[in-house]
């Protein structure tokens, strides 16, 4: 039974020295959380948000592919994420898509993902703190002492020996000097951004066998079509199954006409909120003029709680991991993660012929969470060290779980042993990780 008193035990606190501090509670900071406090490492994660998740929580039933393994368990971490959800009753999650580039995957549903994981929190004594951005950071040298964040009543800070950015802008890294880099190399543009949204009221089998009968490009030109009306239209769309009878979840590539969007500028974020939000009311509005079948009767149930970014920092790490790294299987004597599945553009154009050539199950290196200049801290996600396609090779929210939880382990070690992330034996970490029951 819940309690007050016994909620605020579990707050972390800024009176204490952790040895682990992760910023950001998406995939990778879920992951990295989990393995840190499971190795028996006091750990404590900040989220800048109001809720756990990430793009999971904000995209709805958006499928977290590659959660398992040949539909396996990827290791501990995996299964401890994926037992909870299964725990927690059929609403909670159903079994994913299974395309070569979407699979071995989830639809989840976003509330019990937040239930799900404030109690694995609980349960690994891990403590949290909800909107909490990181802002700013107190340095000696080249070690982050405190990570900083101003909130609403006063500026609270954290300490730590170890810490692991998995932000997803890089925001603890970049505030702390370390190198980063946004975007494509040659011009700067980035993957869309998407405010995803939920429908109810849809016919799901007709839904479906429409997209079966006119190809997938013809029925989204159903949609797109209704920019000829004035309306303002995505430059893609892609439908999820949810866990409820009737609803649907819509993915999409954001307002065709946004452009560039960093979302790491409050005014280019507003850009995308808010037409995001106008693409999800004009969407209804076509589908029912339109008579697009399976929805000529939905209704919009919500739109997310914030769009979902694909891409914004990425530090300059010991090792650049790239996409001709992906598709060559380039090994890597410190591999510590293997990402599955495709390359995923987010429907940028210079991908679309390089998403069969990834070789799936590529190896990630650990220089590659190692970030240069700063001594003590780890990085995780799509914040990592990767060049702008190598972001996009197997960039499933399982495969970020993946790097965090390989990250974790590097980060309780390396607090409890009392050594730099960068001065520890790769071995020990692979050897943990094997422990854990992840394939390297």
């Amino acid at each position: 039974m819940l309690d007050k008193t016994g909620i605020l035990q579990h707050v972390a606190k800024t009176d204490t020295t952790y040895d682990v501090l992760v910023a950001g509670a998406g995939p990778a900071g879920i992951g990295a959380a989990l393995a840190a406090a499971s190795a028996g490492a006091h750990t404590a994660i900040l989220e800048a948000r109001g809720f756990f998740g990430g793009v999971a929580a904000v995209s709805h039933w958006m499928p977290m592919n590659r959660l398992f393994l040949r539909g396996e368990s990827r290791g501990a971490i995996h299964s401890l994420f994926i037992d909870k959800l299964r725990s927690l009753g059929p609403d909670a999650c159903r079994e994913g898509k299974t395309s070569w580039v979407d699979g071995d995957g989830l639809h989840i549903h976003p509330e019990y993902l937040r239930l799900a994981v404030y109690e694995l929190f609980e349960e690994t004594g891990c403590d949290y703190r909800i909107a909490t951005p990181v802002t700013g950071t107190q340095m000696e040298g080249g070690r982050i002492v405190r990570a900083v964040s101003a909130a609403k009543d006063e500026t609270a800070s954290f300490a730590a020996k170890v810490l692991v950015d998995t932000t997803g802008d890089g925001d603890l890294s970049y505030h702390a000097g370390v190198p980063t880099v946004t975007g494509r190399e040659t011009d700067g543009e980035l993957m869309s951004v998407t405010m995803s949204f939920a429908l109810c009221d849809v016919d799901v089998e007709r839904l479906y066998a429409a997209i079966d009968e006119y190809g997938n490009e013809e029925f989204q030109d159903l949609i797109r079509a209704g920019e000829d009306d004035g309306y303002h239209v995505a430059a893609w769309y892609s439908f999820d199954r949810s866990t409820l009878p009737g609803i649907v979840s819509v993915n999409n590539g954001g307002w065709k006409r946004a452009g560039r969007i960093d979302a790491t500028r409050p005014e280019e974020l507003a850009i995308a909120d808010r037409s995001g939000v106008q693409v999800a009311a004009d969407f209804i509005r076509i589908v029912h003029e339109r008579q697009v079948p399976g929805l000529e009767h939905c209704r919009l149930l919500r739109i997310g709680a914030a769009p979902g970014i694909r891409e914004t920092r990425r530090i300059v790490g010991e090792y650049v991991m790239t996409l001709e790294d992906a598709i060559a299987g380039t090994e890597f004597p410190d591999v510590v993660a293997r990402r599955y599945g495709a390359v995923d553009p987010g429907g940028m154009d210079e991908g679309r012929d390089l998403r069969t050539a990834m070789k799936s199950g590529h190896a990630f290196p650990y220089r590659s969470l190692l970030p240069l200049k700063v001594d003590n801290l780890l990085v995780a996600g799509r914040c990592a060290s990767y060049t702008h396609l190598g972001l996009t090779a197997g960039k499933s929210m399982g495969n970020m779980m993946a790097l965090g939880h390989a990250a974790g382990v590097a980060a309780a070690m390396a607090a409890l042993e009392g050594v730099r992330p960068r001065d520890l034996p790769v071995a020990l970490i692979q050897k943990s990780l094997r422990e854990a029951g992840v394939e390297l």
